[in-house]
């Protein structure tokens, strides 16, 4: 039988018996298909991203790979605001009027190799911080660069001589009129002359700042002519003595005798040439300083220096070297912003022309008690970073204080003792020394305090660029012409 019967009599349905449920229960649904990989990432080579977390390391690396890349991206991102801020507030300087007999401003950019290092990186740094503000005021400037050290210090100095010739005063030698001063004469002729009002000295770096100022000292109390070089007598305990020969045509060659006998024929215009040749290519570049600093106090002044000097403004110039300083080196570069907001400052300042006298007292922190009279700093260690390097700790006046903080960062190579033979004066390593008569007619630049409310306010966004005239975009105007063929019959 089909059905099994219980034993109380009640029947039960055989297990090979289909039940209702079952034949009413739906069919079970089959999985969607995986969706193909995109073919662009195929085609570069890229699997299937996985669907699990990396592994440690790989969270390390790029944990640390994107904090890099975004503290990189935030600073230059403020660096370019904080270098727009300051463009803006000097923007309305570019578009003064001028009159057409008059030249524009003209600053001097005072530019000097760093210490360890060549000419680029300061060029570099000049234009990253410095040349976007100048051009957003249609500043114009001069560049005085030195490649090696007393480059600077004689530019300054030949400058203010080529100066106080201009006016009128006179040495004891002639010079020939170089290009600049031909200009100069053309432009009078011309009656163009150049806007009133100050014009102003940009320096670069503590090491141009001490060669600026070696070279104000030079100008303004040295003579106009090069000093004639200092006759050493020979000693009456050992004279010269000259090499004896018996014969001394022997001792000529052939070759030589040809050259003197070549020599002897030539015209003397062209033997003084030559002989002016050989002259200049044995001096030395720079030539050495006209005024030593012990002769600050007896030097005369110039009768045509005027009341009040240049104003100027010592730039601070970030340059590290070594493997050692690597980490300092890094927090510098992810920190551009603040470098460019304190460079714009200054700059800003050069650019609207507001300055002031530099301070005169003992509150000026910087180099050190006077030796004597003339000097007016003693060299003391401050801290492990100089590593014995003197350090200036007080001063009389504020130029001598201004970038010493770069003093410590400097190559090691700018500490190397000086040959024996070595007669060059070494600027750098020097203190600055200055004289009264020249220090209190200095000025620096100085941001006025309304300015630096209005440059808050444009950071902010409360205020836009000042602009003296509206600018008036013509790209949309349509240019209006005539009839040619009406013009041509009139």
């Amino acid at each position: 039988m089909s059905d099994s019967v219980k034993q109380d009599g009640t029947p039960q349905a055989s297990s090979s018996t289909p039940t209702a449920a079952g034949a009413d229960a739906p069919k079970a649904a089959k999985p969607a298909p995986a969706k193909p990989p995109n073919p662009v990432f195929r085609m570069m080579g890229l699997p299937n991203l996985p669907k699990r977390l990396p592994s440690r390391n790989w969270l390390i690396f790029w944990g640390v790979l994107l904090s890099f890349t975004g503290a990189k991206m935030y600073d230059t991102r403020e660096k370019k605001k904080a270098q727009q801020k300051w463009c803006d507030l000097v923007a309305h300087v570019s578009q003064e009027k001028l009159d057409v007999r008059q030249m524009p401003r003209k600053l001097t950019v005072y530019l000097s190799a760093a210490p360890g290092d060549g000419m680029g990186s300061s060029r570099t740094y000049f234009k990253d911080y410095v040349k976007p503000i100048l051009v957003a005021a249609a500043m114009d400037y001069e560049v005085i660069e030195g490649r090696k050290e007393g480059d600077v210090r004689y530019g300054t100095a030949e400058q203010i001589r080529r100066l106080r010739r201009k006016k009128g005063e006179q040495g004891t030698t002639e010079h020939e009129v170089d290009t600049a001063m031909a200009i100069d004469m053309m432009r009078e002729q011309m009656m163009v002359q150049p806007v009133p009002g100050v014009k102003g000295d940009l320096v670069l770096g503590r090491h141009t700042w001490k060669e600026y100022i070696r070279g104000i000292h030079e100008g303004w109390l040295g003579p106009l002519d090069e000093p004639p070089e200092p006759v050493v007598e020979p000693s009456p305990i050992h004279p010269p003595t000259e090499p004896r020969t018996e014969n001394p045509e022997a001792t000529t060659t052939p070759e030589a005798a040809e050259k003197n006998l070549a020599d002897q024929e030539k015209p003397p215009e062209e033997q003084k040439e030559e002989e002016k040749k050989n002259e200049e290519k044995k001096k030395t570049y720079p030539p050495p300083a006209y005024l030593s600093i012990r002769e600050y106090s007896v030097a005369p002044l110039s009768p045509h220096i005027p009341t009040t000097l240049e104003p100027s403004e010592p730039i601070h110039m970030q340059h590290l070297l070594g493997f050692l300083k690597t980490p300092q080196r890094i927090y510098n570069w992810l920190n551009r912003r603040s470098l460019q907001d304190q460079i714009g400052r200054q700059t800003a300042s050069i650019v609207l022309a507001s300055h002031r006298p530099y301070q005169h007292d003992e509150t000026c922190a910087s180099p050190s008690q006077p030796d004597d009279a003339a000097s007016l700093a003693t060299k003391a260690p401050e801290n492990d970073l100089a590593d014995s390097f003197p350090i200036q700790t007080s001063a009389t006046y504020e130029q001598q204080s201004l970038l010493v903080e770069e003093e410590p960062y400097w190559h090691k190579s700018v500490r190397k003792p000086a040959a024996t033979d070595d007669k060059k004066e070494r600027i750098w390593m020097s203190e600055i020394v200055l004289d009264p008569r020249i220090a209190e007619r200095m000025r620096r630049f100085e941001l006025d305090p309304e300015q630096e409310e209005r440059v808050n306010r444009i950071a902010a966004g409360d205020e836009s660029a000042k602009w003296a005239i509206p600018v008036q975009d013509l790209r949309q105007q349509k240019p209006v012409l005539g009839d040619p063929d009406q013009d041509s019959m009139e």
